[in-house]
């Protein structure tokens, strides 16, 4: 149980390593820097809401796995609201620099419309997400607003699990084509949302009152 406390957040900082990380270099392309990414041509066509994206999924995914520790939230209630109210903006600018760039950024080789179809979905779904757990918590419905809030951190949480099924598919299969890109990327964003039902859903222990608790939104079932 206890574990829970710090292995949660941990797990959660590590799979926001690798997309952070390459964030952190492409920003340093576009200030000028040494190109050490692909695609650096077709990405500086749109700086701006590259450098939103970037900035505002690295607050989201590192702010957001501190709600999961529960006895930090619950310990440490304003500075979870507080953190909410970055959290909320944050996530709402990705959803929707994702829009922007998916509907004005150069497509790549890779990509067709089906990914830009699923890339719509997932920047509506997690914009929906964040506002429906913001109206919850306005209500004080605490239980739905963890399960939004669960469900739009998920899908922000994208690019980490991307990752893991790209580099699947490079070992198994070999560079990735348009069925690959569309396919990795899918099951990411797939395996996000189900793992966040499965959160959501599971049975509660009894011997824990949640209901006395105002700080729900992004703390697993315990």
């Amino acid at each position: 149980m206890k574990a829970s406390n710090w292995l949660i957040p941990t797990g959660l900082l590590g799979l926001s390593f690798v997309p952070a990380l390459a964030g952190s270099l492409r920003l340093a392309e576009l200030a000028g820097g040494a190109a050490v990414l692909p695609d650096g041509d077709r990405i500086g066509a749109l700086p701006v809401p590259v450098v939103l994206h970037i900035v505002s999924v690295t607050v989201f995914s590192v702010l957001g796995a501190f709600q999961f520790a529960p006895r930090f939230r619950r310990r440490r209630r304003g500075w979870h609201r507080v953190a909410g109210r970055v959290l909320v903006p944050s996530g709402l600018i990705v959803a929707g620099t994702g829009l922007w760039l998916t509907f004005f950024l150069p497509p790549a080789t890779v990509d067709g419309p089906v990914l830009k179809g699923i890339r719509v979905v997932v920047a509506v779904a997690m914009s929906t997400s964040l506002v429906l757990g913001l109206l919850a918590v306005r209500r004080r419905d605490f239980p739905r607003h963890r399960a939004w809030m669960i469900r739009g951190y998920a899908i922000g949480m994208g690019a980490g699990t991307q990752f893991f099924t790209q580099a699947i598919w490079l070992i198994a299969v070999g560079p990735l084509d348009l069925a690959g890109r569309t396919g990795t990327l899918a099951a990411g964003w797939l395996i996000n949302v189900l793992v966040a039902e499965w959160i959501i859903r599971r049975p509660r222990r009894s011997g824990v009152v949640r209901r006395q608790s105002p700080v729900p939104s992004a703390a697993p079932a315990r």
